[in-house]
């Protein structure tokens, strides 16, 4: 089985740069993991979205 699927995972993806950048690369075809220290919220996204807090040895490590 060959796979070829671009995956990107970005940072700040709740709003601002974050989003724009995740909705920009889910648009051009990547499988996109999008993150935050709020997790996932209310709204349409076209990517998932995970809770993390990249200042937080505990949250990166789960």
């Amino acid at each position: 089985m060959k796979l070829n699927k671009s995956i990107a995972l970005v940072t700040g993806a709740s709003s601002g740069i974050g989003k724009a950048t995740a909705e920009r690369l889910a648009t051009a075809g990547y499988k996109v993991y999008g993150t935050s220290r709020r997790g996932g919220q209310t709204g349409q996204r076209s990517f998932g979205m995970l809770r993390l807090d990249v200042t937080s040895d505990d949250s990166v490590a789960a």
